[in-house]
């Protein structure tokens, strides 16, 4: 009975796509941050050791792109919801 009076206020389909879309993110935006971060770390490398900072650049960019899309995709939900 309380199970079921629980699917009236909150469907579980909906709280079980709710809980993956966390799960997603939970794991997704770290990674974009690491990127971000590991970027600036290998950008310093190789202005110590005077190699080219491309493959910093490029993960940096990575993890921006990342982070951003994580937002754009979340605004796009809210304005559709």
């Amino acid at each position: 009975m309380i199970l079921a009076s629980l699917h009236d206020y909150l469907p579980l389909n909906d709280l079980l796509k709710i809980v993956l879309v966390c799960a997603g993110v939970a794991v997704i935006a770290p990674a974009g941050a690491a990127l971000v971060i590991t970027g600036f770390e290998v950008q310093t490398a190789a202005r110590g050791s005077g190699r080219s900072r491309v493959p910093g650049d490029v993960r940096i960019a990575l993890g921006v792109a990342i982070i951003a899309a994580l937002i754009f995709v979340g605004l796009y939900a809210l304005v559709q919801g």
